[in-house]
């Protein structure tokens, strides 16, 4: 039940709006001074009624006692600058004496509405927050910091954005950045997942469909859903060059909208534009659009400082989230998280802490709770930028003179028999 504090100081229209909100199913108190309402506890309510003229302090001083609680102020004497000047104090709405019974529950009901909605887009951003962690993108790598600072410095004339790089490497963390960094934060952030839709849906995807009949109702696009926002545009090559070309005459004449079209498109990929125009995947006036705004993401392997900084902020994200007791990584997990070439990236890297996090025992990380096929054996740091083939080649010859087939084939994390034949297939018998 909604708990609502009218303030009023004539007891008599106090128990009128009491009764009629209580007949309304809403739970009420009653103050006839900001003093007795202070020692309510504003704060617990979900919406406040409250006079504008009363003993003592003005009704819109409870505005700022209530923290995030809507307050709606009335008053006998209805003008135009008495309703911005409440509105400008932070009242969410205004009523006029004497109200309709309807008018009131209306203005009540609308409040109610409005403070759900922003508790939960409140709720939606810390989830989201916790979630894709701003920390995950910072680096001390050139090229990708750079990135990050292009970014962050976009104007609103850059509407069109094109993020390329590996599968993993953190794009979408990216494009999250440049939609919450900018003018556009308290916008939609949709995500269109491209893939997901053969070529005959995408147009009612992205567009939305018309009413045709009483059985066939209009739906939103998501073009129209991310109006003032930001849309991101999944693996862009999978968009059908029909539908491209609808969306550069949108964009280029707002065909079929009364207001101007207010969105950026980010539009992610593994290729760079030129690339997938040469392949006949992307029109290249479409490519166009995004040319200005074209950044590439440095896949991991290439910012190897960046490595072990991320592993220890993965490991304490998820030491939180499931209450795990401190746990570190060993000297020698260490080495095997410098020696993997991260073929995944930044996803695989999360991926692989979250399970060593999760399968754990102990209060340190070893290289076979990792599960990436790289061990431990040596007190110095392994090779750097090594292929799987190079890499199982080195700890093999380094190794097989300390170890039997079983624990060779244990620390690498294969069976034995797979071992043995890929000792054949790589011309390695052993010694």
């Amino acid at each position: 039940m909604n708990r609502i504090l009218v303030i009023e100081d004539e007891e008599i229209i106090r128990k009128q709006i009491t009764l009629l909100l209580e007949r309304n199913s809403y739970e009420v108190t009653g103050a006839a001074t900001i003093e007795q309402a202070i020692n309510a506890h504003p704060e617990s309510f979900d919406v406040i009624l409250a006079d504008i003229k009363l003993p003592g302090a003005a009704g819109t001083d409870i505005i700022q006692r209530s923290e995030q609680v809507p307050v709606v102020v009335m008053t006998s004497y209805a003008s135009v600058r008495s309703a911005v000047e409440s509105m400008k104090l932070g009242a969410v709405d205004y009523i006029s004496k004497p109200f309709d019974h309807e008018e009131l529950l209306f203005v009540i009901n609308r409040s109610l509405r409005e403070n759900r909605l922003a508790s939960q887009n409140s709720a939606m951003r810390r989830d989201l927050e916790r979630i894709f962690p701003h920390h995950e993108i910072s680096t001390d790598n050139g090229l990708l910091g750079q990135t990050i600072d292009a970014l962050e410095n976009l104007t609103e004339r850059d509407l069109f954005v094109y993020l390329h790089g590996e599968r993993g490497t953190g794009k979408e963390l990216l494009a999250r950045l440049c939609h919450e960094t900018g003018e556009r934060l308290r916008g939609p952030l949709v995500f269109a997942d491209l893939p997901l839709y053969s070529a005959d849906q995408i147009d009612a995807v992205l567009f939305g469909t018309q009413k045709v009949d009483e059985h066939t109702h209009r739906r939103l696009g998501l073009v129209q859903a991310a109006h003032g926002g930001t849309l991101v545009l999944r693996s862009i090559a999978t968009l059908p060059l029909q539908t491209q070309y609808k969306l550069l005459q949108l964009t280029d004449s707002n065909v079929n909208h009364s207001k101007p079209l207010n969105v950026r498109f980010i539009a992610l990929g593994t290729e760079q534009l030129e690339s997938r125009v040469a392949d006949g995947l992307i029109d290249e006036n479409f490519a166009a659009l995004f040319s200005r705004n074209a950044y590439a993401v440095v896949p991991l392997r290439e910012r190897r400082e960046d490595l072990l900084p991320l592993a220890e902020t993965y490991l304490a994200q998820f030491v939180k989230r499931y209450r795990k007791r401190k746990i570190s990584f060993s000297r020698e997990a260490r080495y095997a998280l410098q020696a993997y070439p991260w073929p995944g990236n930044v996803t695989e890297l999360k991926s692989v802490v979250k399970r060593a996090v999760l399968l754990i025992e102990t209060d340190e990380i070893k290289p076979l709770h990792l599960g990436i096929g790289v061990v431990d054996g040596s007190s110095r740091p392994l090779p750097l930028d090594l292929s799987l083939d190079a890499y199982f080649r080195y700890f093999v010859l380094n190794f097989q003179g300390q170890l039997s087939e079983t624990e060779l084939a244990g620390k690498l994390g294969i069976s034995r028999k797979a071992l043995w034949e890929r000792r054949q297939k790589m011309d390695l018998p052993r010694a």
